[in-house]
């Protein structure tokens, strides 16, 4: 079911608007709002505002959410219209291939994202909204150094998402994990702070580490939603098709379990790199992306755990283990701090 945002009341205040993005962190994802809180007041608000845009575009391509444009005048939504059908001839043009939704699902996904494209851009010039996400995302842009680059190129990966995964290689696929999870991460530590230059190379790899994670964690409810995002070369070379994934027995197949220890090692790689960046964030923030970050290393040892079995159930961390090992991490980095 796809929903539409409600009409925006006008004149929120900025309390307001950051209390709305609050609400759409906590709704989203408990365990995000669990690495927030111990985050200073400001940057934890700056955070819900990020990731409540963050949540709007994905939710966008996934058709779960669409922005009510209502209250835009006819001429307005006549031009996204027309921007929206130059953009996926362009965009159709550039992938070799037709959309993956059929009409008027495709145009709709694209032009709310076009839609959040502009309102990106207007919050960056400190133009009014009504919307709550982009009067406190204006409000972040404001206070902190975030690339507008940075963002725009979540909403370029949001776009390949409206197309068929076609991942020939690694390379294919670690772009689009840079898309849509290195530009968040490169996006939170000018939130956090940092004053060495090589956070930024760590925080790309962190969203690496993470999205390759995510890719094993939501490998079902991807191929239900017809994506694939595992390199199909690095399949065929351990004997794999794109079909076999929804074979029940792939998962005890010898092919499959060496494909799978050649992707956790990739996936290691990455999380050694991506783990250099905790030290190097600002002490009274560092405790958010350390948590965020032992979680999914342990959904990775789950994986290992089972001998790379993540196609008969999802992959997933139970609360209490989530819970002891967020609450060991922070101790960590307590006598780090008191140090």
């Amino acid at each position: 079911m796809v929903l539409m945002g409600g009409k925006q009341k006008i004149g929120l205040t900025l309390e307001e608007s950051y209390a709305a993005c609050r609400e759409i962190t906590r709704s989203a994802s408990t365990s995000f709002m669990r690495s927030f809180r111990h985050l200073p007041v400001e940057k934890r608000n700056a955070v819900y505002a990020l990731y409540a845009f963050c949540r709007r575009v994905d939710d966008i391509a996934d058709g779960d959410w669409l922005p009510d444009l209502s209250d835009l005048s006819p001429g307005h939504v006549a031009e996204l219209d027309r921007r929206t059908e130059d953009r996926s001839i362009v965009l159709s043009l550039d992938k070799q291939t037709e959309a993956s939704n059929p009409e008027p699902d495709h145009s709709h996904k694209l032009r709310g994202l076009i839609y959040y494209r502009d309102m990106l851009s207007r919050a960056s010039k400190g133009l009014e909204s009504n919307d709550p996400i982009f009067i406190a995302l204006g409000d972040v842009l404001d206070k902190f150094p975030i690339r507008l680059n940075d963002l725009n190129q979540l909403i370029d990966g949001m776009e390949d998402d409206l197309y068929p995964t076609n991942y020939s290689s690694f390379e294919d696929m670690r772009g689009y994990c840079y898309k849509v999870a290195s530009t968040v991460g490169l996006a939170l530590i000018e939130i956090y702070g940092y004053e060495n230059p090589d956070a930024r190379e760590h925080a790309e790899e962190m969203g690496i580490f993470l999205q390759m994670v995510n890719i094993l964690r939501d490998i079902q409810e991807d191929l239900e939603r017809g994506r694939v995002y595992l390199p199909k070369d690095e399949l065929e070379l351990f004997g794999i098709s794109q079909e076999d994934l929804s074979d029940p027995i792939l998962p005890s197949t010898s092919n499959w379990k060496d494909f799978m220890r050649h992707y956790i090692s990739r996936v290691s790689t990455h999380q050694k790199n991506a783990m250099r960046l905790l030290p190097l964030i600002s002490a009274d923030s560092r405790s958010s992306p350390t948590v965020m970050a032992s979680v999914y290393s342990e959904i990775l040892t789950e994986a290992e755990r089972r001998n790379g079995d993540v196609l008969s159930r999802r992959l997933s961390l139970g609360f209490f283990r989530k819970v002891g090992f967020a609450l060991s991490t922070l101790s960590v980095w307590s006598i780090r701090r008191d140090d």
